[in-house]
């Protein structure tokens, strides 16, 4: 089946080229420090940045569960940096997302939800995202699947980019008698949790779905020769809900082979009231419903899913002309939840809803095939893409430039990671993650604080250890200063 790269069609590149003429790139040479030595060593490079909605650690190089399969990121971690410790700006997509894209904080903006357009900010409509300081500097910028919090419309940022090649995303649905099989749609009461909650494989071939024709599409640019260096954005879709996927994916994790997440029976006992607030859900209903194997199975079928359409981009990257010259970047906008701390979600401050795999490769570094323990943000892409392409720093980016990581794992990092998440829970609430230790703080004042050390499934809770009030005053530091009220939309 051919794919259709919407809006590009299959001229010789000049073409293309000509029909979007901006300057040629020029490296910059106004970085400083260790940002003017790389900009100096990888200035000039392609980008290649792949994300994907909703992916925890349930990855093969990450090892979150055992009967991950995803052969292909595993071959990009092998291939380039893994930052381990890598955490999200908000656990929850739109504000995820915005804060990727601006560089800045959702402390800063008060885009903490989903409800209001990052353009509709009176300090944002004119902000310039990440794609486009590339395309002011000479970039040709490409999206296609979701990129920003949708794949088309004013959601997508069409000013990010020069072509939108691919405006759809996930999978086709199960016809209407195979759907919410698991007879719980009524018991939820959010209605879009009842809508989302369903998991089931579909007899659809791989390359019929739209996740799929997204990848094709990036596979079409990347065969492409280009006179100018390019920013190419591929989103996959899956495995945010539903978790439909096609059959094949199913069968690579068989239900009756299905393990379980570690628990802890009253896990959340010494969990502060708003923290449980959090924690409350659709897990009991489907623990109770005996969903849970199904739902772990459509979670692990859907990231094999993503994985091979990972996989096609990077396979069409490596045959094609660019392969020596492209930054792969590949991240997940949050965590997940399945079944820890009796929480079925994204949109808390726990670790497995903050982690989010993150891998940056760039050719010719010789610290490829290294793992990073550094906590970082993913709000640091966009100073470290700037530095590793050689274009001008900005000095007005709440992200900090992570590049020096990427050539040298091991470097001193003395910056925590910090999450914030406030949609209806009257205020901004935040975690703050080092490489040890694992602090949140509630906007009614309550706190967790704990050892990933000793504990990595924050089982424990040592808040109200004296031993760890110091560590806990020190962690304290870090909280933003700034709290900006959650943005909503403009006033009618």
């Amino acid at each position: 089946m051919m794919a259709v790269v919407k809006g590009i069609p299959r001229f010789p590149a000049r073409v293309l080229i000509l029909s979007m003429a901006l300057p040629f790139l020029i490296p910059s040479p106004f970085l400083r420090g260790d940002e003017k030595e790389l900009g100096s060593k990888f200035g000039g490079r392609n980008v290649l940045f792949l994300a994907v909605d909703d992916l925890n650690d349930w990855v093969g190089c990450l090892g979150g569960h055992p009967q991950a399969d995803t052969p292909n990121i595993d071959r990009l971690a092998a291939s380039g940096v893994l930052f381990e410790n890598a955490h999200c700006a908000a656990p929850l997509c739109h504000p995820s997302r915005t804060a990727i894209l601006t560089g800045l904080h959702p402390s800063t903006t008060g885009i903490s939800g989903n409800e209001a357009w990052f353009r509709e900010h009176p300090k944002l409509g004119n902000w310039v995202t990440l794609p486009q300081y590339f395309r002011q500097h000479g970039y040709l910028a490409f999206t296609g699947g979701k990129i920003f919090h949708q794949a088309h419309g004013e959601w997508s940022d069409p000013d990010s980019w020069d072509r939108q090649y691919s405006t759809k995303m996930a999978t086709s649905f199960p016809p209407v008698k195979e759907r919410y099989s698991h007879g719980m749609q009524s018991e939820f009461s959010n209605k879009i949790l009842a809508r989302l909650i369903d998991w089931s494989p579909i007899d659809v071939a791989k390359e019929e779905t739209e996740d799929w024709m997204t990848a094709m599409g990036a596979a079409e640019i990347l065969e492409l020769e280009h006179e100018r260096p390019f920013f190419l954005a591929c989103g996959i879709y899956r495995p945010h809900l539903q978790w439909y996927a096609p059959k094949e994916f199913f069968d690579l994790h068989p239900l009756e082979q299905i393990q379980l997440p570690i628990t802890l029976d009253n896990d959340i006992e010494d969990v502060p009231p708003l923290g449980r607030r959090m924690a409350a859900g659709a897990f009991d209903i489907i623990q109770k419903n005996g969903e849970w194997e199904r739902a772990v199975q459509g979670y692990l079928a859907s990231t094999s899913f993503a994985d091979a359409c990972i996989g096609h981009v990077l396979d069409a990257l490596d045959a094609s002309p660019h392969r020596d010259n492209t930054i792969v970047v590949l991240f997940g906008d949050h965590g997940y939840q399945i079944g820890e701390k009796g929480r079925f979600a994204k949109s808390s401050l726990w670790q497995q809803a903050t982690r989010s795999p993150l891998i940056i490769r760039v050719p010719g570094n010789e610290a490829n095939g290294s793992r990073c323990s550094r906590p970082v943000s993913l709000i640091d892409l966009y100073p470290a893409l700037i530095a590793l392409c050689g274009l001008p720093e900005r000095n007005d980016l709440d992200g900090r430039n992570i590049a020096p990581l990427v050539r040298n794992p091991e470097t001193e990092w003395p910056w925590p990671a910090v999450i914030t998440h406030s949609p209806h829970w009257h205020g901004n609430n935040h975690a703050i993650r080092t490489e040890r230790w694992h602090y949140i703080h509630y906007s009614d004042g309550g706190e967790e604080l704990y050892d990933m050390a000793r504990d990595p499934h924050q089982w424990k809770n040592l808040n109200e250890d004296p031993d760890h009030a110091a560590v806990k005053e020190e962690l304290k530091q870090s909280l933003p200063n700034l709290n900006a009220p959650h943005f909503q939309g403009p006033p009618n």
